[in-house]
């Protein structure tokens, strides 16, 4: 049997018990039934946990770290983002081409010809925030014979395009931050043009398989009967008891668009593990430290830089940053971090200044979902704010002293090797 993630970086708990309080709390007030943790400063793992069930009601079933969440939105920072940040870091993908260029469908249509690839990363590009695809396709399929329907294959992604092309853009392009779904999917699509392969088979060949994540981090085929068969055997968090799919959702893509279009889509579709999550994050921050190269630092430090194309716009390309005021990330992370949240509950901040990274995945829609916006607006700055405390006590690399131990010079200084005192001005010979 294959090694774990955790058995191959040597992962153990690790406890604080502020941290375990508050997220217990979250599963006891049924804010989410299964959530796991991991956070780290510098090197240093300094909490690992996993709480709570993998769905309500009983018989409950306990998660561990194993435990795989829908991922939701952190799709576009984890996925899509990162393929263009890997693509326009060896110059093969150039940002500031319009997607006209990139994509064929596009190219007839001059309401298109302004948007250019980095107004879709920064969310900037002028399409509506979402628009429910899915229902005109799943209506179509009610009214099909069973064997010619395509919601949930790949089949759908000519439909899904075409209703997209429809869609008129509700901003001129680079004039206004709007945080767009449907801009992520049409990058989704740029992405697969220019590598000349789907996205998730390229993320797992290029990225996530070199990292040695790609067992805890991938997108689910709705259509491939065969993986979808050996996950059966793997923990995932439910998520929604979806009315138009019939059935409580666990290892299927929550997102209906993501849905309709098989399980991969630009703006959704990852599944990954908190420690999964936890690696890809830790190698990119040591990457923008100039420790590592398997992402160019300089594209890093791109891509985490927040854009200037919008006034008071917190987005940088692919990623998020902290708003001035009721930040998600709290209080204690600084202006110079940079994460995202999932729809689904799962949430991820880097401080690039104190170098802490929080992980925290949850199932917040599961059980049902009412008044869960305002439980999580709650419990995500809260989290953070004791994540941040206790990763800025902990030293970043544990074989360095801290505190008085870090100016202790060893026994002798000042009796066997005289001190000038400035106080008693400067020594005569032979006193």
């Amino acid at each position: 049997m294959a090694a774990t993630l955790a058995e191959q970086l040597e992962l153990s708990d690790a406890h604080e018990p502020d941290i375990d309080r508050c997220i217990n709390k979250g599963v006891a007030d049924r804010t989410f039934s299964a959530a796991s943790c991991t956070a780290s400063i510098g090197e240093r793992v300094f909490h690992r946990s996993a709480h709570g069930s993998l769905q309500h009601p009983p018989p409950l079933r306990r998660i561990g770290n194993d435990t795989l969440f829908d991922l939701a939105s952190l799709t576009k920072p984890l996925a899509t983002g990162l393929a263009a940040l890997w693509l326009s870091s060896r110059s093969q993908l150039d940002l500031g081409a319009s997607i006209t260029r990139t994509l064929p469908e596009f190219r007839h249509d001059r309401a298109f010809a302004d948007i250019t690839i980095d107004m879709l990363l920064d969310h900037t590009a002028g399409f509506p925030a979402t628009k429910d695809f899915w229902k005109r396709v799943h209506e179509n399929d009610l009214r099909t014979h069973p064997d010619h329907r395509i919601a949930g294959t790949q089949k759908a992604r000519s439909k899904m395009l075409e209703l997209l092309l429809e869609t008129p853009l509700e901003n001129r392009p680079g004039t206004k931050t709007v945080y767009s779904d449907i801009g992520y999917m049409v990058l989704g699509w740029v992405i697969e043009h220019v590598v000349g392969r789907p996205l998730d088979v390229w993320l797992t060949r290029e990225i996530y398989r070199p990292l040695g994540i790609d067992n805890e981090l991938f997108f689910v085929r709705l259509d491939d009967t065969r993986a979808r068969q050996r996950l059966r055997r793997r923990n995932f968090a439910a998520t929604e008891e979806c009315a138009w799919r019939g059935r409580m959702l666990q290892g299927e893509v929550h997102d209906p668009n993501a849905w309709v279009l098989g399980g991969v889509a630009g703006h959704a579709g990852l599944f990954g593990t908190a420690d999964a999550v936890w690696v890809l994050a830790h190698r990119l921050w040591q990457c923008y430290q100039g420790e590592d190269r398997f992402f160019l630092s300089g594209g890093v430090r791109r891509f985490w830089t927040r854009s200037r194309r919008t006034p008071g716009t917190t987005r940088t390309l692919g990623w998020d940053t902290p708003s001035a005021n009721l930040s998600m990330s709290g209080k204690r992370f600084s202006l110079t971090s940079v994460g995202h949240l999932g729809f689904t509950g799962c949430s991820l901040w880097i401080d690039l200044s104190t170098g802490v990274i929080g992980v925290v995945l949850c199932n917040s829609a599961h059980p049902p979902p009412d008044g869960k916006q305002e439980a999580m607006s709650a419990f995500r700055p809260r989290v953070y704010d004791l994540i941040a405390k206790y990763g800025e006590s902990q030293p970043k690399d544990p074989t360095k002293p801290t505190g008085a131990q870090a100016f202790y010079s060893g026994a002798g200084v000042g009796l066997s090797i005289p001190l000038h005192n400035p106080l008693r001005g400067p020594r005569k010979p032979g006193s």
